[in-house]
């Protein structure tokens, strides 16, 4: 399957464009997003990797404010973490990654905990800001709360955050989440194109 995906902020100026491609040999997503957040603007590419169950293997990041940083984040077939070769042992027991302005990294988490409805699962994150590039383990929840259609709801809560409701589609990709993000369809992006 290949899908290209669009994302943008609900309140601040910005967009995600994410190409994803899932094949026998894993998970490969790569994307470009630009966002206004807490008065900087960011630009930023990424290339995320998983295995074909959708477990994290590895994150190359790239974020242009005020200069160019970048990282590189993988976790081995051990569960060990590793930040630009150095090892981690501060995330040992996260699962996924998560970055602050993306929306598709909810998607590796939905697809592997698979939940049914009423059902929640805990998780722990390794967490990147992609203001600072600072990485910190962090706790986060999900609960599949009802099926629309070919559509699920889900409600996120993260350690230190309000919950979130997210509506996702048959693939776990984002449509919505509560005051954060909306996907564009390609109709809405052929009409913004001349705006």
């Amino acid at each position: 399957m290949q899908q290209t995906v669009v994302w943008k902020p609900w309140h601040n100026p910005g967009v995600e464009n994410l190409r994803l491609n899932i094949d026998d040999n894993g998970i490969h997503a790569s994307s470009h997003l630009m966002q206004s957040m807490q008065g900087h603007s960011i630009a930023a590419t990424y290339v995320l990797n998983c295995d074909p169950l959708w477990r994290f293997r590895r994150l190359w990041l790239k974020v242009d404010n005020h200069g160019q940083r970048s990282l590189n984040v993988h976790r081995d077939i051990r569960g060990n973490w590793f930040h630009n070769g150095e090892p981690r042992p501060d995330l040992q027991q996260c699962q996924h990654i998560m970055l602050s302005a993306s929306p598709f990294t909810h998607t590796p988490v939905l697809q592997r905990c698979a939940l049914e409805i009423g059902q929640s699962e805990q998780v722990q994150v390794a967490y990147i800001d992609l203001l600072t590039l600072k990485i910190e383990a962090r706790s986060q929840r999900y609960q599949r709360l009802r099926q629309l259609g070919r559509e699920a709801l889900y409600r996120s809560e993260t350690q230190g955050k309000k919950s979130n409701q997210l509506t996702v589609d048959e693939h776990a990709l984002l449509m919505s989440a509560s005051d954060q993000y909306v996907r564009l369809s390609s109709h809405s992006l052929k009409i913004n194109t001349w705006v």
